[in-house]
């Protein structure tokens, strides 16, 4: 089971209450809990292995294209980039969409031209990137690189 935030006890706690007997539990996070009849249990966990992701964007601007409009783009690529559940891939073609700021007049001063994504600035590469079951995404503003040509 891969449990992301809240409190140890309180999980190991709601585990013991829901497991059937004789049902085993695993992972690497381990907490001793006293079941209803005073006998100590031990209760296994995990949790997600963060992933940083970094992203390339070469764009081509046009007029009316400022560093803010770069700012935007960086913060509306790792907002999608965190609302990945755990183990959910990183497919490529979909951070277009946050990646042009649909709604926002500023997403019509530049033209995407190439997205690379990877687990380093040295490893992005154009293609998705496949995560495990108990990893999770996170996207920085610090990790995204915006390559600006005119």
């Amino acid at each position: 089971m891969i449990v992301d935030g809240g409190d140890v006890n309180a999980i190991a706690q709601a585990i013991a209450l829901k497991k059937t007997p004789g049902a085993g539990t695993y992972g690497d996070t381990l907490v001793k809990v006293i079941d209803r009849y005073g006998l100590p249990k031990d209760i296994r966990f995990s949790r997600p292995r963060e992933v940083n992701v970094a992203v390339e964007i070469t764009l081509t601007a046009f007029t009316g294209y400022t560093t803010l409009t770069g700012d935007k783009i960086r913060s509306a690529v790792a907002a999608y980039i965190n609302q990945q559940l755990i183990g959910d891939n990183l497919y490529l073609t979909r951070l277009y969409l946050p990646a042009n700021l649909p709604g926002d007049e500023e997403g019509q001063t530049y033209d995407i031209t190439a997205i690379k994504i990877g687990r380093s600035a040295q490893a992005v590469k154009e293609e998705n990137l496949l995560v495990a079951f108990n990893e999770a995404l996170s996207g920085t503003t610090e990790h995204l690189t915006l390559v600006v040509t005119t």
